[in-house]
């Protein structure tokens, strides 16, 4: 039987490729958790794969010893999916790296994250800025001469390298939180452009006006819906917007879907998926 695809949007423009996350704040909370009966991260691919997602994302990569990131590149190539985006500065893992504070050495800094992507095939590291103290102005402009620095590494060794527009609400200490601040520090540094949706809902943000006005460095777009990270149709934010914007720009990148169903369980990730191929 042939496998259901993903989708948003008519047939005729085309699947929109939906990731399935290995966990958002914690590795042990997949979204398909219930689904694959497991939570180790290649029964997580195996699962994602048998429900048509295109790829994945996992924000603690970097937490997962490295041969357990070989077997998850191995096991994306062999169902042809995609590795999307995962944080560079895992909470717990090291210290906070603040892009806006100098670093000696951005080889060293930038080492764990490249590697990771290596293994996984590829993938998109996820820079957020965060506040160090300083005043604002100084450490955007020691923040764009930095991620310019990394996305020089990043780009010898064809890793992508992006920097998300997140909210305080959510992330206490995001140094800049409009995106079209994000997005001027991304094109004066030469990288990417992350924008999530219930980041973009936080902050009052018109995330559909976003993906139209930065289609040009766009290079992850997360999906949740609000409050609580749910999936589309569980809260209040209105998607078809988005995804009409999405389809103006003709994005063919993955949508990240970052959320949690309401409640664990295996008919409730069954409602998750199928919301998010409902979308549109």
């Amino acid at each position: 039987m042939r496998t259901q695809r993903l989708s948003a949007g008519p047939k005729a423009d085309g699947p929109m490729r939906i990731a399935a996350h290995l966990g958002i704040a914690d590795p042990d909370a997949p979204l398909l958790a219930a689904t694959a009966g497991s939570v180790d991260p290649v029964a997580q691919i195996y699962c994602a794969a048998g429900l048509g997602f295109a790829g994945i994302t996992d924000n603690g990569l970097k937490t997962r010893a490295p041969e357990v990131q070989r077997r998850m590149g191995a096991a994306l190539r062999s169902h042809g999916m995609e590795m999307g985006s995962f944080t560079h500065n895992v909470q717990g893992m090291e210290p906070s790296f603040f892009w806006g504070a100098p670093v000696a050495d951005m080889e060293m800094a930038m080492s764990e994250s490249l590697a990771a992507a290596e293994r996984m095939g590829g993938g998109c590291i996820n820079a957020i800025l965060l506040d160090c103290g300083g005043p604002q102005g100084d450490q955007v402009a020691r923040a764009s001469e930095n991620l310019a620095a990394a996305a020089r590494l990043a780009g010898e060794r064809g890793v992508a390298l992006a920097v998300e527009a997140v909210s305080r609400a959510r992330v206490s200490l995001a140094l800049v939180e409009r995106v079209a601040d994000v997005a001027a520090v991304a094109r004066a540094a030469g990288v990417g452009l992350i924008l999530d949706s219930c980041h973009c809902h936080c902050v009052g943000e018109d995330m559909a006006a976003a993906i139209v006005a930065h289609a040009d460095i766009l290079s992850a777009v997360q999906m949740a819906d609000m409050p609580d990270r749910v999936q589309p149709g569980a809260g209040v934010i209105d998607f078809a917007p988005i995804i009409a914007a999405l389809r103006t720009i003709g994005w063919r990148g993955l949508v990240e879907a970052e959320l949690m169903p309401k409640m664990p369980g295996i008919k409730e990730e069954a409602e998750a998926v199928a919301a998010l191929r409902a979308l549109g």
